[in-house]
């Protein structure tokens, strides 16, 4: 996609402006397959620990390595019944999620995908190259809302201009790329 990938520093310093980041030991994964490698090196050198986001709408959030497997009721499989979820991908592994649009990764790939709940299918499509260049551009996003404050947005709730070019350049310099920050934003909704 073209993306410059992010650092296991940077995610964890953007990170840690929104919440708790500490390493956390593979004995922390409850799943029912291994613990996939980037998972466990993104917890090991990042670990956020139940971190909040504040962001334009819900926020975003992404659990700790103790809550990751319970994290997948109502991707991988129905949240009542325990049923798997026919459309669902053996691949996929959420790992954030804002206001239940899930950021899964791709265990095969190690990509960050990204889809919207409530569609009726799961489709999601690349978003992110990695875990890290996702928790920072997430956090590079909260730093903008929070350093916004209650000016982010408009009398019509709309992003105000001057706080989305922050957002925009915090975003090219992370991702090395105009293009590539456009897309996430847009991807996020941010326009």
């Amino acid at each position: 996609m073209g993306f410059r990938v992010a650092t296991a520093e940077q995610a964890r310093q953007l990170l840690s402006l929104s919440g708790v980041v500490r390493p956390q030991p593979l004995s922390d994964w409850t799943g029912a397959f291994p613990i996939p490698p980037a998972i466990e090196r993104f917890y090991r050198e990042v670990g956020p620990a139940d971190v909040y986001i504040e962001s334009y709408g819900n926020p975003f959030f992404l659990p700790s390595l103790s809550k990751l497997w319970q994290f997948q009721a109502g991707y991988r499989w129905n949240g009542l019944s325990g049923e798997p979820v026919a459309d669902w991908r053996d691949d996929w592994l959420v790992v954030a999620d804002q206001g239940g649009d899930p950021f899964i990764l791709s265990r095969s790939s190690g990509a960050v995908l990204h889809d919207e709940h409530g569609r009726g299918m799961w489709q999601p499509g690349e978003l992110f190259p990695d875990l890290y260049t996702m928790a920072a551009c997430l956090g590079q996003l909260g730093a903008v809302v929070a350093s916004a404050g209650e000016c982010f947005t408009d009398e019509d709730c709309r992003i105000r201009p001057e706080w989305r070019d922050e957002a925009l350049m915090g975003l090219r310099h992370l991702l090395g790329s105009p293009w590539a920050a456009e897309f996430v934003l847009g991807s996020l909704g941010w326009r």
